[in-house]
């Protein structure tokens, strides 16, 4: 009777054992899938960080050797000359356009920040280009042979106005993109530190 009480005893020491380790082992392989998917996440945040920040450095320092220097040193409208076209429906927001939604990792404020720079770049430019077409009109107005003084008067309004809320949205613009540059580079940082983080907030 000893004896089978023993041999029920192993055989349930045997079971208990069994599912003790089999809990264990897949209790270990959860926090190791877990650790995984973090990792990658985090990487692909860090990318998306560098992507981003390359791209936003690359084109705020195109425009501004293109048009931004100029607009800035410029009084008047006629010492603005466009060097390039910048267009918002061009691909020089590729990476932006096709990663926009890992920003909703962020915390509200830098996600917003981020889109807001985004937005208001794309917006600026094509205002640019409304601005280019503006002074492209105004000059075949004063070059016709029979000028309209009121019609070139209005143009001329017309394109100063413009030109002085230019001045103001490039301000406007240039705050948010140098901004969001400085916060990019200090998530690159975190997330260099730490690339186990996920949530980076600032």
């Amino acid at each position: 009777m000893d004896f089978l009480i023993g041999i029920a005893g192993a055989f349930i020491g045997a079971i208990l054992g069994a599912l003790i380790s089999g809990k264990t082992i897949s209790y270990a392989h959860y926090r190791y899938s877990q650790k995984m998917a973090t990792d990658t996440e985090s990487k692909k945040l860090l990318n998306l960080f560098q992507a981003l920040n390359a791209e936003l450095s690359l084109v705020w320092q195109r425009y501004m050797a293109l048009i931004g220097e100029d607009l800035e040193k410029a009084k008047d409208s006629e010492e603005v000359v466009f060097a390039g076209i910048f267009v918002s429906s061009q691909a020089y927001f590729s990476v932006y356009d096709n990663s926009a939604q890992l920003l909703g990792v962020l915390d509200p404020d830098s996600g917003k920040n981020i889109i807001d720079t985004y937005v208001n770049l794309k917006a600026y430019f094509d205002e640019l280009n409304q601005f280019n077409q503006l002074a492209d009109k105004q000059r075949q107005v004063r070059l016709q042979a029979n000028i309209n003084l009121y019609e070139a008067k209005q143009m001329r309004e017309d394109v100063e106005k413009y030109f002085t809320y230019l001045k103001k949205r490039h301000l406007q613009v240039k705050g948010l993109a140098l901004s969001t540059l400085e916060t990019l580079k200090e998530f690159i940082t975190l997330g260099q530190q730490a690339r186990t983080t996920v949530k980076i907030k600032v």
